[in-house]
């Protein structure tokens, strides 16, 4: 077992201990209170000194009301006002101590359920930023501050919006493809030529991956990346593209430089809606995709080896030699 094993639940065990010592604490203040007022109604009680325990109860009380007066001032305008002192001390100290008990109580909720949120997120391959975990995250702090009696009510709600988000998730194929050299197939061109011809360009990445049946895409300037419900769907929509570009190139273009490629392909199980936009599905799943197409060779198709497995098209993939983010990555090239 590994040091962090051991150090990863203490804090909420130690959190959990103080909030039980704080309490009893703060009872034992209230027992103390409760003796002092025990004074006033004792000379109402018959034969009270023929009780025992009320016989110790008042000893004790006068062991404390001599603690008192030994240490702080207790006489003022010639009273003596040791009882009310003690009565309103120990009143306080209670309202403090069960203050600080709920307040460890909580932190100790909240951290094991950041604990077992991030645990979630983890086996999830859910990215930090991603747009679905802010409920969850809203929740979290609000259990963070929240009182005992909300605090229940939204543990039953972050359980809730867990459960909701599992039933989101879906087994999807994510394409990121980018222009090569964008930036230097754009120096010491025609602006106007350059706008038309991108503009082109995007008009026939769009017209390629809407005839495979892209879910969802999003455009970064000269960069998209796209959803498909399968690893076939996207590989076949990155051929069209490379196998499109000589004729794009040839009939479409009028820049000096040809348009080239890199496509990367990954798939994995995601946290899915219909009315979510792209840019909101923020998963490791996603961000695997841009990884790949960023080494990819230019006019290839670059898959990794756990989305390749299922694909029933896979003539013309060779192990391209690369591993990117643990995952070695297959290849593509136009015949």
């Amino acid at each position: 077992m590994h040091s962090n094993d051991l150090k990863a639940p203490l804090k909420p065990q130690l959190l959990n201990l103080s909030s039980i010592v704080s309490r009893l604490l703060g009872g034992a203040m209230i027992a103390i209170m409760l003796l002092v007022l025990l004074t006033f109604v004792a000379p109402y009680i018959d034969d009270a000194n023929s009780f025992a325990y009320l016989r110790s109860a008042l000893t004790f009380e006068r062991k404390i009301e001599e603690a008192v007066r030994s240490n702080i001032p207790t006489r003022f305008g010639g009273k003596d006002m040791t009882k009310l002192m003690i009565i309103v001390g120990m009143f306080m100290f209670s309202s403090t101590l069960s203050r600080a008990g709920e307040r460890f109580h909580s932190q100790a909720e909240y951290i094991r359920n950041k604990a077992d949120l991030e645990t979630w997120k983890s086996q999830r391959n859910l990215s930090e930023n991603t747009i679905i975990l802010s409920p969850l995250n809203q929740k979290l702090e609000q259990i963070r501050t929240a009182k005992r009696k909300d605090r229940e009510e939204l543990l039953k709600d972050f359980a809730e919006a867990k459960r909701r988000l599992d039933e989101m998730g879906r087994d999807l194929a994510f394409l990121s493809i980018d222009v090569v050299d964008s930036t230097g197939l754009k120096m010491g061109e025609d602006q106007a030529a350059v706008t038309h011809d991108f503009t082109a360009y995007k008009h026939f990445v769009d017209t390629k991956l809407s005839a495979h049946g892209c879910l969802k895409s999003n455009w970064t300037p000269d960069g998209v990346m796209s959803c498909f419900t399968s690893v076939d769907a996207a590989v076949r929509a990155a051929r069209e593209v490379v196998n499109g570009l000589e004729l794009f190139n040839a009939n479409v273009k009028t820049l000096r430089r040809h348009f080239h490629v890199r496509c990367g392909v990954n798939s994995g199980f995601v946290y899915f809606e219909d009315q979510m936009d792209m840019w909101e599905i923020s998963d490791r799943v996603i961000d695997t995709a841009a990884h790949i197409q960023k080494k990819a060779h230019p006019d290839t198709v670059s898959v990794s080896k756990p989305a390749i497995e299922p694909l029933n098209e896979r003539v013309g993939f060779e192990p391209a030699g690369i591993v990117v983010d643990g995952y070695e990555v297959y290849e593509w090239r136009k015949p």
